[in-house]
């Protein structure tokens, strides 16, 4: 009987009539922010949770299905820092299953250039034939896939569809052992220089040689490889190391290709995303408190305002750099 009076103390009984009318067509604040924030777990960024029913409030007005529209005309990029290497950019208007979509598709999708096929003249290195073929299928390539052709089984390789590179490296008896890197992987703008198998056996002096390629012009004779000749991104990836006497000679083809078929293709070597750290300050930190505050932020999130008469507050300045690290 306690336990109950208790309960009513703390619970009084309100009559339905004096309840306040639920508004239409808005949500309370609360459920706002459960609707508009995706909530994110600090240890998995994308362990997220979200309504996704699309009538959870359509007993106070609100629409939550998707609208094409909707998303069209309130969806956003913003670029946040862009260089050679690395991109970072915002995505404003999103659910996160999208913003892992767009992962996905930077990851499997883009196409780019890689080494496909590798014709081995003499490789008398401890590196089997097979290793030193998938190396070199992973040397990113510093060209613009959309200036070539998807090239398929049936296609012959030709300058729109095919980069040919050749390496020649040899390491002198008596000398040190040689290091041999991807700057020496040379671009052959005129094709392929080794002969088809037959061609050794069926040679006619009055006919062009053929080769594993059939370029009818030379690539660097078009404007866009004239003054940006093409090389690996790197050129200090380690392809292997000759000892004394031991040599490398072949032929790389690359092609065009997706990162879904393989990871070589693949233009990035991580895209990841994560929600925006929205950092609130729930009441004023003043003073000795406010200093407190920005020396335990390891990242430096808060900063310090001077106010009238020499006092001091906190504020959030740079909530990007959050980590929740609590």
């Amino acid at each position: 009987e306690r336990e109950r009076e208790r309960e009513r103390a703390i619970m009084p009984k309100v009559s339905i009539w004096d309840l306040p009318d639920v508004p239409k067509g808005q949500l309370p604040p609360h459920l706002e922010l459960q609707r508009t924030r995706v909530l994110c777990n600090s240890d998995a960024p994308t362990n997220t949770e979200k309504i996704q029913y699309s009538g959870a409030y359509a007993s106070m007005g609100v629409d939550h299905s998707l609208q094409f529209d909707h998303f069209s005309n309130n969806f956003r990029v913003e670029v946040i820092r862009l260089t050679e290497d690395e991109m970072e950019f915002d995505m404003i208007g999103i659910d996160a299953s999208l913003a892992n979509a767009f992962r996905r598709i930077l990851i499997a999708e883009l196409p780019t250039m890689a080494i496909e096929k590798v014709l081995i003249a003499n490789n008398t290195s401890v590196i089997q034939d097979e290793v030193l073929a998938h190396r070199l299928g992973l040397v990113p390539i510093k060209v613009d896939p959309r200036l070539f052709d998807y090239m398929s089984e049936s296609d012959v390789p030709n300058e729109k569809n095919t980069i040919v590179f050749k390496l020649h490296a040899r390491c002198e008896r008596g000398g040190p052992r040689l290091t041999v890197k991807s700057d020496e992987l040379k671009w052959s703008p005129n094709g392929s220089e080794f002969l088809l198998a037959t061609e050794h056996s069926t040679s006619n002096s009055t006919s062009k040689p053929k080769t594993y390629t059939s370029f009818s012009s030379s690539q660097d004779s078009l404007p866009e490889f004239s003054n940006n000749p093409i090389a690996p991104k790197h050129p200090d990836i380690i392809i292997a190391k000759l000892g004394p006497g031991q040599e490398i000679e072949l032929e790389a083809h690359a092609v065009k290709g997706m990162g879904k078929t393989h990871a070589k293709w693949s233009p990035v070597a991580t895209a990841w995303y994560r929600m925006l750290p929205e950092v609130v300050l729930l009441q004023e930190v003043k003073d000795e408190k406010a200093e407190e505050l920005v020396k335990k932020c390891p990242v430096n999130v808060f900063d310090i305002e001077d106010i009238a008469k020499g006092k001091k507050r906190a504020t959030v300045a740079r909530p990007r750099a959050c980590t929740l690290c609590r």
